[in-house]
């Protein structure tokens, strides 16, 4: 989609007004021959900025990449942030500071500066007698169990009430991107890709402390004791810039910070695991994007997962599942080509304790070398690291963004794959027969069920056709019976499907697309991970609906508009609006609940700020 020609002379017009009234007209009562105002040559210079670094993939967008009107939703600063240290970093090389400042106030229509300043953001600060107080339910991390069921044990709300669930209370932060909340005793713990981490009272959203990591931040907290922390108790998360951080989880004060990742394009997405005092943490990419840079010699990245003590941040283990990349051909513009690259792992891992087993599942390959961790789960040795099994599912596929067959760039392998990553955490379950099983969905629309002893399929079903947005995006839930399998895109739909067989219990189909009521692409695809709580599958849905359903029967028992409504937020911020659902779920802790809405992702732009909705039975 291309922004309409109307709202283009609507930013023009408004950067002329701007201009004409800070600009002196000249002896004749004019401003012949003083040039273009001010205003007016920055959205020209602007336009030539998109047009050589951006429009290949954003006008019209190409696969997974947003559409020029869906950036012209975000704040100029998340843009420059994109640019500076974030996804499109390679693709901003040789630009300056002025020149990214340019493209973004031209992408989105406003000045930098103008919206509520980050720094701001934390304004409603706790009481001093407020302080972190561990004790409490908990839903810690990306799962409250290691097995990374999405089963919230400890929450009071019952069923019979999920009708009357209503926002207690919000809170808006910029970033278009984030983590899953976590909450732990009396605080949530949220991450966003403004660079921004917060600890909120769980009961009221006032801020604990506030942090900034300098760098954008989408990866789930995990809280946890520590010896080494003056409240006995931390916080860990990883940025864009691949460095883990480890702060005080009750005042935000850093203990350390760890760069465990050199390749450059290497990113932290998914939610560090931590269990019996190490923190395991997988390792992603973003150098899937760098298809249309002639010169760059692709692609070197391999997925790995990394193995931290808690207290110093030492590095006790690294299991990268590719083989170091070797040089293989020159592409068509005489850059070297290496391989194999990719199987990036952008899920968290998942713990068996009682094997003494991390499972993870792996991305796509970039190159057409010949590999056999792409598009794979994999098991490895909780102490050491080493890869006990591995199991890939797809073979050769061998994906770069920017790569459609009316497009090639130079870089783009052959053949190229359908991109059918898995993006889900597995899951570890033990059938009602007593057999132990791992299951993982994958973006084919598949899920699978794996012998946990040596990667042996058990059974498998296929849920929908699966594309590079479709199929199981970012997770799965299960509980003593079923698996719940959200799926995105083709045949959007929630399942389940029985644990013991995989035979089909229940599809619930996402509605047809409509009116959403937020701006950008509006669609009806389960892309977020289920979330089940006391017989209630929670599904966070892209048309901004969060659905809830019985989880015995399919049964639709609420369904809740985020984005429309209006929220005055705790720290501020008037009119605040909810939007797209996607990339995390909603958490449980006690009688509240936590969701993020508004993500800023390729399946949707919704405004240029997120909002936190703290939700309560009758909102009380």
């Amino acid at each position: 989609m291309k922004l309409q020609g109307a709202a283009i002379a609507a930013i023009l017009a408004a950067g002329l007004l701007q201009a004409s009234a800070q600009t002196p007209p000249n002896a004749a009562g004019g401003n012949e021959g003083a040039g273009p105002p001010p205003a007016a040559a920055a959205n020209v210079r602007g336009s030539e900025i998109f047009d050589a670094k951006c429009k290949q993939c954003h006008d019209p967008a190409v696969e997974r990449a947003p559409t020029k009107a869906g950036l012209a939703q975000r704040w100029p600063e998340d843009i420059i942030a994109s640019l500076k240290t974030g996804l499109m970093a390679p693709m901003a090389a040789g630009m300056t500071d002025d020149d990214m400042k340019t493209l973004a106030v031209y992408l989105t229509g406003r000045q930098v500066g103008v919206n509520f300043a980050t720094a701001e953001e934390g304004k409603h600060t706790c009481p001093s007698s407020n302080t972190f107080k561990p004790a409490g339910a908990s839903w810690n991390g990306w799962s409250p169990d290691k097995e990374n069921t999405r089963v919230a044990v400890g929450s009071t709300i019952k069923a019979a009430d999920v009708p009357k669930m209503k926002v207690k209370w919000s809170f808006a932060y910029q970033g278009g991107r984030y983590g899953q909340p976590t909450v732990v005793g009396n605080r949530v713990f949220v991450t966003s890709s403004s660079g921004m981490a917060y600890a909120l009272d769980k009961d009221s959203g006032c801020v604990g402390w506030s942090f900034n990591a300098g760098t954008g931040v989408r990866v789930t907290m995990s809280v946890g004791k520590n010896s080494a922390a003056p409240s006995g108790y931390a916080a860990y998360f990883g940025d864009y810039q691949r460095n883990v951080h480890a702060v005080d989880a009750s005042s935000g004060k850093e203990l350390w910070k760890t760069n465990i990742e050199k390749h450059g394009r290497g990113v932290l997405t998914g939610a560090p695991t931590l269990y019996n005092d190490v923190l395991y943490v997988p390792v992603s990419s973003w150098e899937e994007t760098i298809s249309s840079i002639d010169a760059y010699e692709c692609c070197t990245f391999a997925g790995s997962v990394v193995a931290l003590d808690v207290k110093t941040g030492a590095q006790k283990w690294k299991s990268v599942v590719l083989p170091e990349a070797k040089p293989y051909k020159k592409s068509k513009a005489g850059s070297q080509m290496y391989g194999p690259a990719g199987a990036a792992i952008w899920s968290a891992p998942t713990i068996d304790p009682k094997k003494g087993v991390l499972y993870v599942a792996t991305g796509d390959s970039y190159t057409e070398v010949k590999e056999d961790a792409s598009d794979a789960v994999v098991a490895m040795d909780l102490k050491t690291g080493a890869i006990k099994w591995k199991h890939q599912v797809t073979e050769d596929d061998n994906f770069l963004t920017g790569c459609p067959p009316q497009r090639p760039a130079v870089n783009c392998p052959l053949p190229t794959g359908p991109d059918h990553d898995f993006g889900s955490a597995p899951i570890v379950k033990k059938t009602k027969a007593g057999k132990d099983i791992v299951l993982a969905g994958q973006k084919s629309g598949q899920v699978y069920a794996f012998d946990p002893a040596d990667g042996k399929i058990l059974w498998q079903q296929r849920v929908g056709k699966g594309s590079a947005l479709g199929g199981v995006e970012w997770g799965m839930a299960a509980d003593d019976d079923n698996i719940y399998v959200a799926i995105n895109r083709s045949t959007p739909s929630l399942t389940a499907f029985r644990l013991t067989d995989g035979q089909q219990v229940w599809q619930v189909l996402a509605p047809e697309p409509g009116v959403c009521s937020f701006k950008g692409r509006c669609g009806n695809g389960y892309s977020a991970p289920p979330t089940l709580m006391n017989g209630v599958v929670f599904a966070p849905n892209q048309d901004g609906h969060l659905r809830a359903f019985e989880a015995r029967t399919g049964k639709r028992v609420w369904d809740y508009d985020t984005a429309g409504q209006t929220y005055d937020t705790v720290n501020g911020v008037k009119g605040q609006r909810g939007g797209n659902l996607d990339a995390t779920g909603i958490t449980f802790a006690g009688g509240m609940a936590y969701l993020m809405a508004g993500f800023n992702g390729a399946s949707g732009a919704s405004g240029p700020d997120n909002v936190l909705l703290a939700f309560s039975v009758d909102g009380k």
